[in-house]
């Protein structure tokens, strides 16, 4: 998992996008698809359905039309005018003859013309040895004949539509024992169905597809797809017998087609309609190709849009990773150029805000190390000079020459401690309390070398300062600063005072004395070099004002006046954050 989770972050961002966006649009697609496939089969049951109600409809109006046919043919039998034609031929007088077989004809050509599917109607009447049609008022002799053929397929066939020599026939005849005995009927009445009739009720159905009307011995079609209705008659036969009426799904070669067959019992017919299945779904097909083009779009989009959103974001962050790759080689001059008001400005601006903090940090640690390594250094440099040094030791030899053993060892114990706390390494910062312990070792050496000259007021810590970590060896170079400077050409009555304050957000330590003070020029061009950055040698006072501001900003810092007792006074200010926390 982990080896998987390594391979997908080594992915470049833009195949990401694209497999994101197509994750995100593939269920949706999916979704789509299934939602197609199940209309498609919906509307072809429905469509299916609608037809197989069609051919119901159509096939029953048929079989009414057939059947009221047949009664009306039926009704013949109690005819008078026929009757008499039959049994009182040779009664009648020529007029009477005459007006039955008219009065005969005219009921026959009412009867044709109450229904489309009727072509002609003839009576074959044996005592007339003659026929009487819709036709024609008399037919050859050879119509007895095929009157007679008729009624016999009838009865061995066709019930109760007769096929014969092609042609369809409703037949009646009378009696209806033609069968079972050689005795000429009275009369025999056939009806001819028209084929074309027919096969225009085939064509009329709502649907484009083939159509026949058949049974054993006969069949009409409507000759739409021919080529499959053999095959089609076959598989179709499969479920003949499981239901009278049925529409299902046949596969002829790579065609498939859609068969719905119903039988009629009361006229011992089928009529079986098939079309190709593409006639009803062809149209959906086409809404399927729609749907993969589509498909195919939005995967073009999705590409598109992500290459977009790739420049959108590869770009600044190629920027971004060149300034991160320049910063890592220390480059941190060099800027990222930005205009861009969107949220990569606000990140370009942040980040160069970040270098700029930390090239800032970098200097001011660097150079407040190495300006508190050049103020040990200049210390160490001046304690070791003679100037301090060798007066210490002259002090210390003089006070054990006059056996001044106590002061000799507080000497000495004060100038041990001090050259221990200048020379110890790795402290950048102390707490406040230590720096002033430092202090105090220094003034107690000078104490007994000035112990005549200068009185020094050495003001007690005030408790609230305990804890508050300042930079080291900056309070010790402003005492030093007051007895080489300020106190080292006062003979008598020299005054130093060292004391403490604080208020709600800074500590306050003051170094006066009573010395001789600077001129006016010297105020000035001491002023000019506290407050200037330039950089250069720094000592004394200037390099504890630079460390200061290096430290603290403009929260902190060193001030210099003219001191109430005429000499100088410095304060040093460093933040309260006790004070602010609090």
């Amino acid at each position: 998992m982990i080896e998987i989770k390594r391979r997908i972050d080594n992915i470049p961002i833009f195949p990401k996008l694209v497999l994101t966006f197509l994750v995100i649009t593939l269920p949706l697609f999916t979704l789509s698809l299934v939602l197609n496939n199940l209309g498609k089969q919906e509307v072809k049951n429905q469509i299916s359905n609608s037809i197989t109600m069609n051919i119901h409809y159509y096939f029953t109006l048929l079989e009414k039309e057939l059947e009221r046919v047949i009664r009306t043919q039926q009704q013949f039998v109690n005819d008078e005018d026929l009757m008499q034609l039959s049994n009182s031929l040779s009664i009648m007088s020529d007029y009477q003859r005459t007006k039955a077989i008219n009065d005969l004809k005219l009921k026959l050509t009412t009867l044709k013309e109450s229904s489309v599917y009727i072509k002609d109607i003839s009576v074959y009447i044996h005592s007339l040895n003659g026929t009487v049609s819709t036709s024609s008022a008399e037919d050859t002799p050879t119509s007895a004949e095929e009157a007679v053929a008729i009624a016999k397929a009838t009865y061995t066939s066709g019930i109760p539509i007769t096929a014969w020599q092609d042609r369809l026939y409703l037949n009646l005849t009378y009696p209806s024992n033609l069968s079972k005995t050689e005795k000429v009927p009275q009369f025999i009445q056939n009806i001819e169905l028209s084929m074309e009739a027919l096969t225009n009720a085939l064509n009329t159905f709502p649907q484009d597809g083939g159509a026949i009307l058949f049974n054993e011995n006969w069949m009409i079609a409507n000759d739409k797809y021919p080529e499959p209705l053999a095959e089609i008659r076959e598989k179709v036969a499969e479920n003949i017998d499981r239901s009278a009426i049925f529409a299902r799904q046949v596969e002829v070669g790579k065609e498939k087609y859609m068969a719905v067959y119903e039988k009629s019992t009361f006229l011992d017919a089928s009529l079986l309609f098939y079309f190709p299945e593409n006639v009803i779904v062809g149209q959906l097909k086409t809404y399927g190709i729609w749907f993969w083009l589509l498909v195919i779009s939005s995967f073009i989009i999705v590409v598109l849009f992500s290459y977009g959103i790739y420049l959108l974001i590869h770009r600044p962050l190629q920027s971004l990773i060149k300034r991160f790759r320049s910063v890592e080689a220390g480059n941190f001059s060099s800027a990222l150029p930005s205009s861009r008001q969107d949220e990569f400005g606000y990140i370009f601006n942040r980040f160069e805000r970040t270098v700029l903090n930390l090239k800032t940090l970098i200097d001011e640690l660097y150079v407040q190390k190495i300006r508190l390594q050049q103020s040990e250094l200049k210390q160490l440099q001046m304690q070791i000079t003679p100037h301090f040094l060798y007066n210490t030791f002259f002090i210390l030899h003089r006070l054990i020459k006059h056996d001044e053993n106590e002061t000799a060892e507080l000497v000495s114990k004060n100038l041990g401690d001090y050259f221990h706390y200048i020379t110890r390494n790795g402290l950048e910062e102390v707490p406040v309390e230590h720096e002033v312990i430092h202090v105090r070792s220094y003034v107690e050496i000078q104490n007994v070398r000035f112990s005549n000259r200068i009185l020094v007021d050495f003001e007690p810590l005030p408790e609230q300062f305990h804890g508050v970590t300042i930079p080291r060896l900056i309070l010790q170079p402003l005492v030093e600063n007051a007895y080489e400077h300020g106190l080292g050409e006062v003979v008598s009555e020299g005054r130093l005072e060292i004391r403490f304050a604080s208020d709600a957000d800074k500590f306050i330590f003051t170094v006066e004395d009573n010395g001789i003070g600077l001129s006016d020029e010297q105020w000035a061009a001491m002023n000019r070099k506290l407050s200037s950055e330039e950089e250069g040698e720094t000592t004394g006072l200037i390099n504890i004002q630079r460390r200061l501001k290096l430290k603290y900003g403009e929260r902190g810092g060193l001030e210099i006046e003219r001191g109430s007792m005429g000499g100088m006074r410095v304060w040093i200010y460093i933040p309260n954050d006790k004070g602010e926390q609090t």
